[in-house]
């Protein structure tokens, strides 16, 4: 049990770099005396981070092991934070949200291999939904301390506890956890033998499909996060504080979504679920586009199934993509991560380009990254010839 909540709480520092301080959009822009498009460079800066650490800490978990690289980011983690509260400028917060990413994504990608080094199949479809079942929780209740604090105390607020919680895994990470990766398991640290790995993986088609899948998927997260805190706020006039509790409910959806879709992969391929959350995710930027500046309720109804969907996602989608990557947990989870928030960077330059107070130009985009979600399953993956995932826990 200890170590669950251990590499929940290490999988969750993405979430916690993120969704705490977006009801403090408004008020960092202010701190700081720059335009919102300024604000969301932040967030760009969190994304280019995580796509960092990741190229990086992966495969060096894969040759030197997963205790030393995690207890590193750790660290690294909580310094990068401690800094971000004492930030003088805009210039200097960026800089240090783009570490906090850096470091977060150690977390993220470590965890998952370790996960991989324990179980494979439908055993690890059923360790990453407890894993999830608290990882989860970090969407619900970041949103609504985010907002909290940045009423009552001040924006810098949230880093402060991003500091104590960091502070708290690090401890228990320092004394409960194992290593996962044998040393006859390594792979060799030089840039050949890490350069390897990646190749490995990039020869699998169906890696290659679900990583665009995961990449669009995200892609199409990271834009309902960067815009809903001036739809809500600035389009619909919600206060930051009922800004934070719509952002728990939608936090809610994603986790009554992990677990619903570890359910119904016991009884539905895998893949064929994929499929359906990409025709449901470009069915909802749809009717983003046609209910824009209607009312708050259709824009709530939309989000909740957008996060409901992502949620339900995460436990098949590295199920299937590491099945057969055993050798390079680390490698291929790295590679997911990279080229998930990588893309996710580049598809924030359109940004500027899109109205931030109603819903239509965000629909559109949506819309169109499920869209492409769902080619890539059927164009690069080719799911008819995947094999069953429920018959597959050896």
């Amino acid at each position: 049990m200890v170590y669950i909540f251990i590499l929940a709480l290490a999988m969750s520092l993405i979430p916690f770099t993120i969704d705490p301080y977006l009801p403090a959009f408004p008020a960092i822009g202010q701190f700081f005396g720059v335009a919102n498009g300024v604000v969301q460079a932040s967030f760009t800066g969190v994304t280019v981070g995580i796509a960092a650490g990741q190229l990086l800490i992966g495969p060096l978990s894969d040759a030197f092991g997963r205790r030393p690289l995690l207890l590193m980011t750790m660290t690294g983690y909580l310094l990068a934070t401690i800094f971000a509260f004492f930030a003088p400028n805009v210039e200097v917060f960026i800089m240090l949200r783009f570490f906090m990413g850096f470091f977060a994504a150690g977390g993220d990608v470590v965890a998952r291999a370790v996960i991989r080094d324990l179980f494979r199949g439908q055993p690890m479809r059923q360790m990453l939904a407890r894993v999830f079942l608290v990882q989860s929780l970090a969407p619900i209740l970041g949103p609504i301390l985010g907002s909290q604090l940045t009423e009552l105390i001040a924006w810098q607020g949230v880093f402060l506890f991003f500091a104590i919680v960091t502070l708290v895994l690090l401890l228990f990470a320092n004394v409960f956890l194992i290593e996962t990766l044998p040393v006859s398991a390594r792979r060799s640290s030089s840039p050949l033998g890490l350069a390897r790995g990646y190749v490995n993986v990039l020869r699998d088609r169906v890696f290659i499909g679900l990583m665009f899948y995961a990449a669009l998927q995200l892609s199409a997260l990271f834009s309902y996060l960067n815009f809903v805190p001036f739809i809500f706020q600035d389009g619909f006039g919600v206060s930051p504080t009922d800004f934070g509790v719509w952002m728990a409910v939608n936090g809610a959806a994603s986790y009554i979504g992990v677990q619903l879709g570890a359910y119904l992969a016991r009884f539905i391929q895998g893949h064929w679920l994929l499929a359906a959350y990409s025709v449901i995710g470009s069915l909802l930027g749809v009717g983003l586009f046609l209910t824009s500046g209607t009312s708050f309720l259709w824009a709530e109804v939309f989000f909740f199934v957008q996060l409901f969907i992502f949620g339900a996602s995460l436990t098949v989608l590295p199920t299937i993509a590491l099945y057969n990557h055993g050798s390079e947990a680390g490698t291929a989870s790295s590679l997911l991560g990279v080229f998930n928030f990588t893309f996710a960077s580049m598809i924030s330059a359109t940004y500027f380009l899109l109205r931030s107070t109603v819903t239509a130009d965000l629909g559109v985009l949506i819309g169109l990254l499920y869209a492409g979600s769902f080619l890539a399953l059927i164009f690069i993956s080719r799911l008819w010839l995947l094999p069953d995932m429920r018959k597959a826990d050896v």
